[in-house]
Order: structure tokens, then C-alpha cells, then sequence
């Protein structure tokens, strides 16, 4: 981020440069005390959206509610958001955690008005004024302990007191902002100690159609680290603790179509898993990344694994990968039948690649239409 770094500086400079405060703000500089790796760089301005639009010849408006605008930057973007209140110190005094109202100057000197320096140095999550700092967004309840999950950090007393008295009103945030704060809490390096401030606060209560009880987060609780894992392991591993997942439940947390298809697909495999090992149909069915992914979860389970190289080994012996490989079509059975077209051929079909995949058939169309048919033709 070396390279983003000095082009927000020189965003600052061009600012500042024509009369209005600017300073990189928030996670940036927080990320930066910590010496953590920096991603995004955001950065806080008294001028307005129009004001720096005017200035840099790439920007795109973001959020007209909280004056948010894009400043590209060659290969690198750069969020600007004009001041909430009438100055920089009223607005970083707004800010959900005192540790993202640090400032950044051009000169990289850090700038902090709400002494989250200190509360870096002695890790607590502290807001200033806790009741309007979560009552305004209630989902920062749940970001203080994605936090908790992220950095390992103590809740301030005042702050956790007001998490505990309203935390129903979060039951009123989009499933979608929650869904995106509680996976970046599950793969957290600290994630066990986020789960007990869910619990001993009950706001895992009130978190909207999630369904969460003290035995799943109890189940969750004994999964290895999810901090490497993808959002599919890492949703998948979340859906195997609960108590009932179906497609209703995916569908109430405005999962896309594809990422809950996926999710079931592994879900089945998995819980097959559990009662055998992995048989050639059952892996020509599932796919090899299904396997690899059921086998990733079962370790993540602390359960016995099946090596990639075993899966490898029998999905490189199956006869055929997939349906179109067969070497009979739906077509081939109506030339070979006087039959009309209709369910019979999906089964004939569904046979054939099952008959091909166990080692029964070859995969060859005489001898597939004559074991379907028979003799006689009949199926």
C-alpha cells in the first residue's frame, strides 16, 4: 500500500492546497499505529462532494447521504467524505470507536482528538457518548465486537453497559450490513473472545432472522481458525453449527442464489461425509472442489480427513467428469427406441452415467444402448 499511501498524501496536499482540511482518517491510521497491514485509505475533508470533484478529473459520487466521493487515483481509488458537524474534531468525535477518529496529516504526524492513542496502547474499544454512538447506527453494536473478534481489544464498561440495554434495537438493521460485519467477526483471530461479548451481552439475540442460540455459538466456538478461509467455507462452517439450515433460511439472509446453492451442495456432502467415506459416484456427482471444500470443513471440525492426493488419485480414475463426456445422447435413445420423448430419457440417461461411473458399463453408445434396451428394446 506504499504507493496508495503517497497518492492520498498528495489528494491531502492538492486540498489543502486550495484552502480546505484534509487528513486520512479512520482504519488507515489505525492499522498504521498498530503496524498492521493498511488496505483501504479514506480520507475526510471539509470539502464538499462538488468542491472536490472540481479538482481531480476522476471521481464518481458515492453516497449522497453521507457526501461520500471516488477520487481515482491511477490504479488507486480513495474515498473522500466531506465533515459531519461544523468541524474535523466534531466529526471524528462521531465516529463509531475512538480508535477510527485518529487523523493523518500530509506530514503523517497523527492528529487525535478523542485519545484513541492511548486506547490503542491499552487495547479498549471506547466511544465517546456510547448511547449516540450506537443508538444513531445500531449496527456498531455488532461491529464492536467484530472489532473485539479482529483485534483482541477490551469492551469499555460504558460502552458494553449500552450494547447490553439496547441491543434490540439492531434487529431493525438490513440482514445485509449484518451479514457483512458477522463474517468478517467469524474469521477473526480473536473470534472466541467476540462470541462470549455476543453472549454475555445477548446481542446475539436480537440479530435479525440469524436464529442464533448459546449451543451454536458454542458450536462455533470450537472450529479451528476461519481467519484464511473463504466467505463459502467460512458460511458454510457457520450453517453446519446451527441447529436447521435450509434454503428458506439462506434466502432470509440475502445470500446471492449462487453462494447458497453452494452452500447447500456442501452442507449434503458433508453430512454424507459423516457417515462414510468418499465413494467414485458420490465424488462424480459432488465434483473434485466440492471434495477438497467437504474435506477443508472436516478438518476445520477437528474431524479425520481424506488427503487431496486420495481424492485426486479417484476422481482422475473415473471414467467420465461430467454428463456431456457420456457417449450416448437423448437422441441416440429416440433413434434407438419407438418411443416418444418424456421422463423415461432422463432416467435412461441417469443410469447410463451411473452404470458408466461405478465400472459396470464401458462408456461406449452400442453397449450402453443395449444394456438400457435390452434385446427386446425395452428399458
Amino acid at each position: 500500500m506504499v504507493s496508495g499511501w503517497e497518492k492520498a498524501k498528495k489528494i491531502l496536499h492538492t486540498l489543502q492546497l486550495h484552502g480546505y482540511e484534509a487528513y486520512i482518517v479512520g482504519g488507515a491510521v489505525r492499522d498504521l499505529i498498530l503496524k498492521r497491514e493498511i488496505s483501504d485509505v479514506d480520507i475526510v475533508s471539509t470539502a464538499t462532494p462538488r468542491e472536490v470533484a472540481s479538482l481531480f478529473p476522476k471521481t464518481y459520487q458515492l453516497n449522497n447521504i453521507h457526501e461520500t466521493i471516488l477520487v481515482r487515483e491511477g490504479k488507486e481509488q480513495f474515498e473522500i467524505t466531506t465533515i459531519r458537524g461544523h468541524s474535523i474534531e466534531a466529526d471524528v468525535k462521531r465516529r463509531d470507536l475512538t480508535i477510527n477518529g485518529l487523523l493523518l496529516d500530509q506530514n503523517e504526524k497523527v492528529i487525535d482528538h478523542v485519545s484513541g492513542v492511548n486506547d490503542l496502547a491499552t487495547k479498549k474499544l471506547r466511544s465517546t457518548l456510547p448511547y449516540e454512538r450506537m443508538t444513531e447506527d445500531p449496527l456498531r453494536m455488532l461491529r464492536v465486537c467484530r472489532f473485539v473478534s479482529d483485534l483482541g481489544f477490551s469492551v469499555d464498561p460504558k460502552l458494553y453497559e449500552t450494547i447490553v440495554e439496547e441491543r434490540e434495537r439492531i434487529y431493525t438493521v438490513a440482514i445485509e450490513r449484518i451479514m457483512k460485519e458477522w463474517v468478517k467477526l467469524l474469521k477473526g483471530e480473536y473470534r472466541n473472545q467476540a462470541l462470549c461479548i455476543l453472549q454475555q451481552t445477548e446481542l446475539y439475540r436480537s440479530l435479525p432472522q440469524m436464529n442464533l442460540t448459546e449451543h451454536s455459538l458454542e458450536q462455533l466456538s470450537h472450529l479451528s481458525s476461519l481467519s484464511n478461509e473463504s466467505n463459502l467455507i467460512t458460511l458454510t462452517a457457520f450453517c453446519f453449527c446451527l441447529e436447521h439450515v435450509d434454503e428458506g433460511y439462506l434466502k432470509r439472509l440475502a445470500l446471492s442464489n449462487e453462494l447458497s446453492k453452494n452452500i447447500r451442495v456442501r452442507l449434503t456432502y458433508i453430512k454424507k461425509r459423516n457417515d462414510q467415506v468418499w465413494t467414485p459416484l458420490d465424488l462424480y456427482y459432488s465434483s473434485l472442489e466440492v471434495a477438497y471444500d467437504v474435506e477443508r470443513l472436516r478438518s476445520l471440525l477437528g474431524l479425520e480427513t481424506q488427503s487431496s492426493l486420495q481424492l485426486k488419485a479417484m476422481w482422475d480414475s473415473l471414467p467420465i467428469h461430467h454428463r456431456s463426456e457420456l457417449a450416448v445422447t437423448g437422441r441416440d435413445l429416440l433413434q434407438d427406441d419407438q418411443k416418444e420423448p418424456g421422463p423415461w430419457m432422463k432416467e435412461a440417461l441417469d443410469t447410463a452415467e451411473r452404470l458408466v461411473v461405478l465400472g459396470t458399463c464401458q462408456n461406449d453408445k452400442k453397449e450402453l444402448i443395449q444394456v438400457l434396451f435390452g434385446e427386446e428394446g425395452q428399458t
